[in-house]
């Protein structure tokens, strides 16, 4: 009698079953996420043309394909798609567009490196740390790093990992904020996954 008590109990300490992605709606193109009041927000689900964009003009990026899972153990990130500025070592990692003076970059915004805040593009602002005027770089609201997504540089990870980032300018961040490599296909922007390695923090992989 004592045992059968016991099974509700011990059932109650397992852990939730896994709910596995639906294969049927992973994509490797990065789609709007259609936040409300933003200049995309019509175009939530959409897939991101460079057409879209103007210089130094961001949206919020839903990616989401089937490697995830297995790498991150997410179903979906999201990403910060820009244009900026063309820079020489953007070369491999964009999309030219513009004639070759701007190129669509996507940054990790899902996590920051440090505590694991979400990053967000800004215009123009005024740094809290050092007091330097900014243009067009990505802000942690939570504790104030700045990363610049013009300064496409290698960093070393907590774990000894080479990965491609936008540069630390100020703040705890323990480095740069990692780029996802972008190619295009029929005109649609789509996110690489073969350097997934390099969004491997903050409880992600």
């Amino acid at each position: 009698m004592s045992g059968a008590l016991t099974v509700p109990a011990l059932k109650s300490l397992l852990p939730p079953p896994v709910i596995r992605c639906n294969s049927d709606e992973a994509h490797d193109t990065l789609t709007y996420k259609g936040e409300s009041g933003t200049w995309y927000e019509s175009l939530e689900g959409k897939v991101a043309r460079k057409e879209d964009f103007q210089l130094n003009q961001s949206a919020m990026i839903m990616w989401a394909p089937k490697e995830l899972e297995e790498e991150l153990g997410s179903c979906n990130v999201v990403l910060t798609l820009v244009k900026v500025p063309a820079e020489d070592a953007m070369a491999e990692w964009g999309i030219p567009d513009d004639g070759g003076n701007a190129m669509m970059m996507a940054y990790h915004t899902y996590k920051c490196p440090h505590l694991c805040c979400k990053p967000v593009f800004k215009n123009k602002g005024v740094s809290s740390l050092s007091g330097d005027a900014y243009e067009n770089m990505f802000l942690c609201p939570c504790h104030l790093s700045r990363f610049d997504p013009l300064s496409i540089i290698e960093n070393i990870d907590e774990k000894g990992r080479p990965v491609m980032v936008a540069e630390l300018i100020e703040g705890p961040a323990p480095y740069g904020l990692p780029i996802v490599p972008l190619v295009e296909r029929d005109g649609e922007l789509v996110g690489t996954t073969d350097k997934l390695e390099w969004l491997k923090y903050c409880g992600l992989g």
